[in-house]
C-alpha cells in the first residue's frame, strides 16, 4: 500500500481576489473570486492526487466554514477523514494586484482546545493502523493546542515504521525537530529564523542543515525561491536548479514541492528522483494561476529542465 496521509491541523477556506489595481483606503472591486479548501496540507493532497497518488487528508475543522471546507474537498474528490469540532475554521484571503503582480494576504488565526487534539489523536492512530506509507504534517497549529502536537504525531508514526515529513515553521518546527522526522522543508528565511542569523552562502545553509541533522532529522530540504532548492542528508547534498520561467503565482509552491517529493518516496523513488519531482512540481505551480496545483503537461516539460547536482559526499 502506497497511501499517503496529509495532516492539516489549521485548515482554511482560501479566498482569492483578483483586482486590477489595489488602492489602499479605497473601495476595491474584484474581477474574479475563487474559494477553495485551503491549508498547506490540502495543497499537498491536491498535488499528490494530480500525480495519481493514493491520498487521504485529515485534520481538524469546525463550524459553517468547516462544513464548506469539507464540501470543497469532496468536490475536488480528495478522500478525507476530518475531526469536526465546535470552533469555526478560519478564512484566509489573498488579494492579487493584476497591475503589479503583488499578492497581499490576510490570514485569520483559529482557536482550538487541547481536548480537540486529543480526540483527533484517536482518529489519527486509527488511520495509521489501517495502513499508511507516509505522513505529511503541514502548516501551523490551532491556538490552544500544545506546541509539541506534531511531536506526538511523529512519534506515533515512528512507532509503526511510518516516515513523517514535517513542513511548518517557528517554534512549532523547532519543537518538531526533537521528534526526528524523516524530512523537514524550511525555506531559507525559515532556516535563518531558526538560527537567528543570515546565511550568505550555500555552504552556510548546508552547515545549518547539518546541525539539524545531528539532532536526529534524517533529511533537510531548503527551498531557495528562484534559485532552486537544496536537499541535505547525513552524507550528501543535492542542488536543484531550473531555467527562468514565467512566474504567475508562487503561493502553494512549497506545498507542491512537498507533494511531489512525498509522492516520489511513496512510489519507491530514491531521494534524488523524489527531490527532482518535488522541485518540478513547485516550479509548475508557480507557472499557474491556481494555488497548490500542477498541470501534468507543463510538469513533464519542467522535469526535463531541472538539473540535479550532487555537490558534496563526505
Amino acid at each position: 500500500m502506497n497511501k499517503i496521509l496529509t495532516v492539516t491541523l489549521n485548515p482554511a477556506i482560501d479566498v482569492r481576489y483578483n483586482i486590477e489595481k489595489i488602492e489602499m483606503g479605497n473601495i476595491n472591486r474584484t474581477t474574479a473570486v475563487e474559494k477553495n479548501a485551503g491549508g498547506k496540507g490540502i495543497n499537498v493532497s491536491r498535488v499528490i492526487k494530480q500525480l495519481g497518488g493514493d491520498i487521504l487528508a485529515t485534520g481538524i475543522v469546525g463550524g459553517y466554514t468547516g462544513k464548506l471546507f469539507l464540501s470543497k474537498l469532496d468536490k475536488d474528490t480528495i478522500e478525507n477523514s476530518f475531526l469536526e469540532t465546535d470552533f469555526e475554521t478560519r478564512t484566509c484571503i489573498a488579494a492579487i494586484d493584476k497591475n503589479t503582480g503583488k499578492i497581499t494576504e490576510f490570514l485569520e488565526s483559529a482557536e482550538g482546545k487541547e481536548k480537540d487534539f486529543e480526540k483527533f489523536l484517536e482518529k489519527y492512530i486509527s488511520i495509521l493502523e489501517k495502513g499508511i506509507k507516509l505522513v505529511c504534517g503541514s502548516g501551523s497549529l490551532l491556538k490552544g493546542i500544545k506546541k509539541d502536537s506534531y511531536n506526538i504525531l511523529i512519534n506515533e508514526a515512528s512507532k509503526r515504521g511510518i516516515r513523517f515529513i514535517l513542513d511548518t515553521s517557528g517554534d512549532t518546527l523547532a519543537k518538531g525537530i526533537e521528534a526526528a522526522p524523516f524530512l523537514i522543508k524550511p525555506n531559507q528565511d525559515e532556516l535563518e529564523d531558526m538560527f537567528k542569523k543570515k546565511f550568505a552562502t550555500l555552504d552556510e545553509i548546508v552547515e545549518g542543515a547539518r546541525e539539524i541533522i545531528k539532532k536526529g532529522v534524517e533529511n533537510v530540504m531548503v527551498t531557495l525561491g528562484g534559485n532552486g532548492a537544496v536537499l541535505i542528508t547525513k552524507n550528501e547534498v543535492y542542488r536543484a536548479t531550473f531555467p527562468k520561467v514565467q512566474i504567475k503565482n508562487t503561493v502553494g509552491s512549497g506545498d507542491s514541492t512537498i507533494g511531489g517529493f512525498a509522492y516520489g518516496i511513496a512510489e519507491g523513488k530514491n531521494l534524488e528522483e523524489s527531490f527532482k519531482l518535488g522541485v518540478a512540481c513547485g516550479t509548475t505551480n508557480a507557472m499557474l494561476d491556481t494555488t497548490g496545483s500542477i498541470d501534468l503537461e507543463i510538469l513533464d516539460t519542467v522535469l526535463k529542465s531541472i538539473k540535479i547536482e550532487k555537490i558534496l559526499n563526505n
